[in-house]
Order: structure tokens, then sequence, then C-alpha cells
């Protein structure tokens, strides 16, 4: 008897698990699909408010790096001119194959270029504060003292950025300056930019997180100090900024890529293409804005 009801026992017990498992199954189930339908009425939501917003950028793209999904794009996969956005990869490619303690001795041809960035002929500086301020204040003197010594490194530039998928990316220079009137030094779509920073940002987060700093004083080893201020005037109106890089040549007009954290704590990256120089500033204030408002409508 004993036994039977033992038997019992065990019976109801793997049924009530059995329940009990089938509820939580259910609920979770219910709360993915909830989470499912909130997140589609959240991107239809979205969608309707660019469609009605000024942008003045030819293109644009909007990545989810927390869900790993593009949340929208206007002409996000067409080549463009990316003027300095270029100055992204070429870091890359200097602090994947160098030490950011070594030392570079500024030459007579890197000040040449393009641009007054306020450093001097035979300064010395080290790879990682050099690096700092060419993203900072997109010194064209500073990336070409730093590829200067690097004859593959425009071969390494297009080689990273087809690893990491960049299909409509190619770089002709590191400064992404306008080689003549009709030609451009670098271009890549909106979606290939986003994807550039995004990786750039993961591999050497605290060079490319200094990115987000209004200004900065650098001291070269030559012991010169150099107050730097950032080529991004509304980083202060970006939440939980991560990474900026800013671009404008004649053919490219304005360009900008920012990373920040929104409302969900997700890190969205956001790249705007073929504005103009302010608009590319304007542009990105209205994204950045329209993301927050779509947490709350």
């Amino acid at each position: 008897m004993t036994q039977i009801y033992s038997k019992n026992y065990l019976l109801i017990f793997i049924l009530f698990f059995i329940t009990l498992e089938g509820i939580f199954f259910t609920i979770e189930n219910n709360r993915l699909n909830n989470d499912f339908k909130n997140h589609q009425i959240r991107l239809a939501r979205i969608k309707n408010l660019l469609s009605d917003a000024p942008i003045l950028a030819k293109s644009y793209s909007i990545y989810d790096m927390t869900l790993g999904e593009k949340i929208y794009g206007q002409n996000d996969n067409v080549p463009m001119p990316i003027a300095s956005l270029a100055k992204t990869m070429a870091i890359i490619i200097i602090l994947n194959n160098y030490q950011p303690d070594g030392e570079i001795l500024i030459s007579k041809d890197a000040i040449s270029q393009a641009g007054d960035f306020g450093i001097f002929v035979n300064e010395k500086w080290s790879i990682y504060d050099l690096v700092k301020l060419t993203l900072i204040s997109s010194a064209n003197d500073g990336i070409y003292a730093l590829v200067e010594n690097n004859h593959e490194y425009l071969k390494k530039m297009n080689n990273k950025a087809g690893k990491l998928g960049m299909k409509n990316t190619v770089f002709l220079n590191s400064t992404g300056l306008d080689i003549d009137i009709k030609k451009a030094g670098a271009f890549a779509s909106a979606e290939d930019a986003n994807i550039m920073a995004i990786y750039g940002l993961k591999a050497h987060p605290i060079i490319f997180g200094a990115t987000i700093l209004p200004e900065i004083n650098l001291k070269s080893k030559s012991g010169f100090i150099h107050n730097i201020k950032n080529t991004n005037i509304i980083l202060d109106k970006i939440p939980n900024a991560l990474f900026s890089k800013t671009g404008y040549t004649e053919l490219a007009g304005g360009n900008l890529t920012v990373i920040f954290r929104d409302k969900m704590k997700h890190d969205i990256a956001i790249t705007v293409l073929g504005s103009t120089f302010n608009g590319r500033f304007s542009d990105m204030e209205k994204l950045v804005n329209i993301l927050q408002l779509s947490y709350t409508e």
C-alpha cells in the first residue's frame, strides 16, 4: 500500500512540475511576444517620425549595437565620399600594427598637409597622444605623420575594410581629403561607416572613447603643450556619447558618425553622409532626438 502511495505521490509531483514548467514557458513566451511586438511598434514609430524629419543628409544609417540589428537607413548602402571619417580606419591600422608608446617625428611633408592643427616640424610625439590629437581635431598632418613610414597602409586599410564586411568602401588615401575637384580620397556607405566606428570602439575603447572629449590638453615628447578642441560641436547634445568622428570636404559635404547609449541602455551607431558643413550636426541632433522620443510616445 505504501508503495502505491509513493508512486502516486511521485506521479503527482511530476505532473505538478510539468504544469509549472508549462506555466513558466507560457509566461516567458508571452513576454517575448510582447517584447517583439513593442519593438516592432517602436520601429514603425521611428520610421513614421523620420518620414517627416527635414534631414539634409543624402544618406544615413542607424544601427543598434546591443541588439545587433539595423534600426533604419536611407540610401545607406550607397558608396559616398566620407572625408575625414577615413581617419578612423587609418587609426585602426596604426593601433593594430604599432605599440602606442612608440614615437613619431613630425616631418615637413606632414606639416604641408591641408589645415593648421598646431603641431610643428621635427616635433616628437608618442603614437598614443598623436592618435588622440588626430581623432579629436581631425588633423591631416597628424594622420599623415602616423602612416608616412608605413608604405602598406592603404592596402591594409582596404583589406581590413573587406574583412569587416564593408562591401561599399575604398580608401585612396589616409586623410579622406579630396584628391582633386572630381575625385574623393575615400568612399564608403553610411552602413559601412557604422561598421568601421563600431569595430574601432570595441577594439580600442580607450583611444576611440577619447573622441567624445570636448577638448583635451596634450603634451608632446618635445615638451610642447597643445590644447585640442573637438570638431564635433554638439557633443553636449548627444546623451551618453561613446564615439564621435566628423568629416567634411567640398566633394563629400558634411559627414558625422556618433555612437551613444540611449534611454534603454542600448548602444546606437548613427552615420550621416552628404549633408552640409553645419547640417551634419543638426541632422545628427534630429536623429538622436527622434530615437529618444520613440521610447516615450
